[in-house]
């Protein structure tokens, strides 16, 4: 289980530093370094949350920072699991508001 943990945890973290790379269609940041920055560092404390998690998949929730702003999407098999995922993010240092669009589909329940 561990390794399991480790593994989503470096895919996680390295989809996290790919991210820094994104710029808009204009080739301008969306944000300040500073602002993104400090979203990055959100996402990836908010994905580590999840996957620190055994009621969770961090697998099956994806997080998008935006000042500060989470949103959470993907699908989880109950309701009580997207209410924690939106109660673990919500206990990171940095975030301001979660947006909890997470979908439940009962045949991901296990």
């Amino acid at each position: 289980m561990k390794t399991r943990q480790l593994f989503a945890a470096i895919a996680l973290g390295t989809t996290a530093a790919f991210a820094t790379l994104a710029h808009a269609a204009d080739g301008k940041p969306k944000q300040s370094v500073g602002e993104y920055a400090s979203d990055a560092a959100i996402t990836g404390k908010v994905k580590a949350a999840l996957v620190a998690d055994k009621d969770l998949s961090a697998l099956d929730v994806a997080v998008e920072t935006n000042n500060g702003v989470v949103t959470l999407t993907g699908t989880v098999g109950t309701a009580a699991q997207a209410d924690k995922a939106a109660v673990v993010t919500r206990g990171v240092e940095g975030v301001k508001q979660v947006n909890n669009n997470v979908k439940v589909d009962p045949a991901k329940a296990k």
